[in-house]
């Protein structure tokens, strides 16, 4: 936008006035209504009033509309250059974030805090890029989570597996006991008691 002439009769009001002037030429919420916000719709009925009542000399009509429209295209400038620079600067973070290979769950956590901002300020296509970026490395980070669940539950398994197997080898072993020390009886070589009592003692009943 041009710089403003030293002459303009916006050029002797503050940033601060200028502002609320162009904010007052919306229409204002319902609330806003309530609480007396002016709206400066129309020139001789809103505007010279209120510029009386304030103490700022009052404009021509036609200087008030320039001031109107400056203050339009300033708008729009300062939102085409936030909204260039977010969203570039999105997908910087976005590429950046991929290449550092950091934990999912942090990337996710950061990108969504990014993705808030953006939208807090009003910048739809830096916010998309932020929360699609973000919403795969929430997907990354389930998919690690799962991973390590299912790597737990498989060692769970291996290691009850490998229990049973000692179970049932160490029953094996005193099954076989039991079978030696019956075949030993059969022969009448052995004292029944003591046989029993070996008996008893390879099936964990006696000591």
């Amino acid at each position: 936008m041009k710089k403003l002439r030293t002459d303009a009769w916006e050029a002797q009001l503050s940033e601060d006035v200028r502002q609320q002037l162009y904010a007052y030429t919306k229409p204002p919420t319902k609330e806003e209504a309530e609480a007396g916000r002016p709206h400066l719709a129309n020139f001789e009925r809103d505007v010279l009033p209120w510029l009386s009542l304030q103490g700022i000399p009052a404009p021509q009509r036609s200087t008030w509309y320039r001031f109107v429209g400056r203050m339009e295209a300033q708008e729009r400038e300062d939102r085409a250059a936030r909204t260039i620079i977010s969203v570039g600067t999105a997908r910087k973070i976005a590429v950046g974030t991929a290449k550092a290979k950091i934990d999912p769950r942090l990337a996710a956590d950061f990108l969504t805090a990014l993705s808030v901002d953006a939208a807090a300020k009003q910048n739809e296509e830096a916010m998309k890029i932020l929360a699609d970026a973000a919403s795969k490395y929430h997907a990354a980070a389930l998919g690690a989570e799962k991973l390590k669940l299912d790597a737990a539950r498989q060692r769970t398994a291996d290691e009850q597996l490998k229990l049973a197997r000692e179970k049932f080898e160490a029953a094996e072993k005193r099954l076989q006991a039991v079978a030696d020390a019956a075949d030993a009886m059969r022969g009448g070589k052995v004292d029944p008691e003591k046989v029993a009592d070996e008996i008893d003692r390879i099936l964990g009943r006696k000591k």
